[in-house]
Order: structure tokens, then C-alpha cells, then sequence
């Protein structure tokens, strides 16, 4: 069995980051729309292989 990492990314957190990024290019995106596409990237990144499902 490989020794994997994993490592937990908190939603809120990256989506004020992302945010904030925006804000600070003067761009404003609606929230609905940034989790939007961040729903997009995680089931292409699933599908990929790239992200798996993690149970405790």
C-alpha cells in the first residue's frame, strides 16, 4: 500500500481567497458563480484522477 497525503482543503477559506484575488484585479464575480466553477474543477479533477473522494 502507498503512503499517500492528504490534505484538506477548507471551501470558505478558498472561496474568500479566490474573493479577494478578484477584488484585488477589480473584478467582482458573483459567489453563486465562483462555486459554480469550482464544482466544475473538482468533478473534472475526479475524473481525471487528479482528486479522490476521502472518507474518514
Amino acid at each position: 500500500m502507498n503512503d499517500q497525503e492528504v490534505q484538506i482543503i477548507d471551501f470558505e477559506e478558498m472561496l474568500r481567497f479566490i474573493e479577494s484575488r478578484l477584488a484585488s484585479a477589480g473584478q467582482y464575480v458573483k459567489r453563486d458563480a465562483i462555486i459554480a466553477i469550482l464544482q466544475a474543477e473538482e468533478a473534472f479533477l475526479l475524473e481525471k484522477g487528479v482528486l479522490q473522494e476521502y472518507n474518514e
